[in-house]
């Protein structure tokens, strides 16, 4: 029993002595997200690429003393609420150039939620929604 304790003791020493801590850090995950544009509209009408709006998913919330990057997240599942009217691609191709490309195929009589979802981190997965109007 002595001997556990000394090396708990030991190994506690030598983890705050390297600059740790004995106190556990925060776990880091996604707790919120945004996409851009919020909203849009496009002529289904209209030739290639114009009648395509493209979305970015960006992580904008952590836990405290979490930190994050501003860059357009890479792991989206994009998808949208009509898909008759309108199509989403989650394709990764060389330049990502179609990744989160939402392209009007009818006009809609209503706006088209489109959404992006990550995994957060902690075994869930974040979601947010932009709308699209496709005249």
């Amino acid at each position: 029993m002595k001997v556990a304790v000394v090396l708990l003791s030991l190994t506690l020493a030598f983890v705050a002595g390297c600059g740790g801590s004995a106190t556990p850090t925060p776990a880091c995950f996604i707790t919120g997200m945004n996409v851009f544009p919020k909203t849009a509209t496009v002529d289904h009408t209209a030739a290639a690429p114009g009648n395509t709006q493209h979305f970015d998913a960006f992580q904008s919330s952590a836990p405290p003393g979490c930190a994050f990057t501003l860059a357009a997240r890479q792991d989206a599942v994009w998808t949208v609420s009509d898909p008759v009217n309108a199509s989403i691609s989650n394709s990764h191709d060389q330049l990502n150039a179609n990744y989160g490309a939402a392209t009007c195929i009818n006009a809609a009589a209503s706006p088209i939620t489109v959404t992006a979802t990550v995994p957060s981190g902690n075994g869930a997965n974040v979601s947010a929604a932009a709308s699209l109007t496709c005249n």
